[in-house]
C-alpha cells in the first residue's frame, strides 16, 4: 500500500442523523503553525476522488475556523490490504487512522441508520476513527429529496456530508469526549436547520469547543516525539 500526502492550506462514539434540532456555532482563532493533525484516510469504500476531495477540503475548512490546521495522507490500498496495516509507518499522536467503511461494514455491526461513524474506546490520545459511506448516502439522498420536494432552501452534497461527518467523529478524539453537545458539529442530530447551516458553513465547533481542540493537538504535537517508534494501538475493523 502506498501513501499520497496532500498538505492543506490550513486546517460519535455515535453521529446520529435525526431530522430534528437546530443550532451552529461561531468561528474562532485563525490556527497557529504549530497546531496541526495529520489525518491517514483509507477509503475502503470507494468514495470517488472528487467526492473525497470536497470532504477533506470541508473538513479542512471547519477546523481551520477552529485554529487547527489539517494534513491529509491518502492511502493507496492494494487489493488484499487490511485495515490494521500501518504500511510500516511510525504514527505520533498528531496522527490520526480514518477508515472510510463500505456497506458490508455497517450491515455486519447492524447499525441503524442514524449511525454515521464510530470513535471506538475511551479515553485520550485515541487515534482511530470510521465512517460508514452508506450512513452518509442515506442522509445525502434524505437531503436531496427534501430539497427538490421544497422543504430545504439548500442543496447540500454527498462531500459536504462526509466532511462534516468526519470533522464530528476526529471531534470526538480531540475533544476526548463520548457524548454530544447542544450546539454546533458536535450536536448528535443533525435537523434541516443544521444541515442549512453545513452548506452555508455554519456548522462549526463552538469557540469553547475550539479552545479544547488546540489544547489537545498542542499537547499531541508537544508530545509526538515520544511515540514516533510505536504504532498506535487501538482495536481495528477488517472490511
Amino acid at each position: 500500500m502506498k501513501t499520497t500526502l496532500r498538505w492543506t492550506l490550513s486546517a460519535g462514539l455515535v453521529l446520529a442523523s435525526g431530522l430534528t434540532g437546530l443550532g451552529h456555532a461561531t468561528a474562532v482563532a485563525s490556527p497557529e503553525t504549530s497546531l496541526a493533525i495529520t489525518i491517514h484516510v483509507r477509503n475502503y469504500a470507494g468514495v470517488t476522488p472528487q467526492i473525497l476531495t470536497q470532504a477533506e477540503q470541508v473538513a479542512t475548512e471547519i477546523y481551520r475556523k477552529a485554529g487547527v490546521e489539517t494534513r491529509w495522507a491518502d492511502i493507496v490500498l492494494s487489493e488484499n490490504s487490511q485495515v490494521n496495516s500501518v504500511d510500516h509507518q511510525a504514527f505520533t499522536l498528531a496522527d490520526i487512522q480514518l477508515s472510510i467503511f463500505p456497506d458490508v461494514m455497517s450491515d455486519r455491526l447492524g447499525l441503524s441508520n442514524s449511525v454515521m461513524g464510530l470513535a471506538p474506546c475511551t479515553g485520550p490520545d485515541r487515534g482511530i476513527v470510521y465512517v460508514f459511506d452508506s450512513k452518509v448516502r442515506n442522509l445525502s439522498w434524505t437531503v436531496l429529496s427534501a430539497y427538490t420536494r421544497g422543504d430545504m432552501d439548500r442543496r447540500v452534497s454527498k462531500g459536504q456530508v462526509l466532511g462534516h461527518a468526519i470533522a464530528h467523529e476526529v471531534g470526538h478524539l480531540l475533544l476526548n469526549q463520548q457524548g454530544h453537545s447542544a450546539l454546533g458539529i458536535m450536536r448528535g442530530e443533525w435537523g434541516f436547520a443544521d444541515l442549512r447551516d453545513a452548506a452555508d458553513g455554519l456548522l462549526l465547533f463552538t469557540p469553547q469547543q475550539g479552545e479544547f481542540l488546540r489544547a489537545d493537538v498542542r499537547s499531541r504535537n508537544t508530545r509526538q516525539d515520544t511515540f514516533k517508534d510505536a504504532a498506535l494501538e487501538s482495536p481495528v475493523l477488517a472490511p
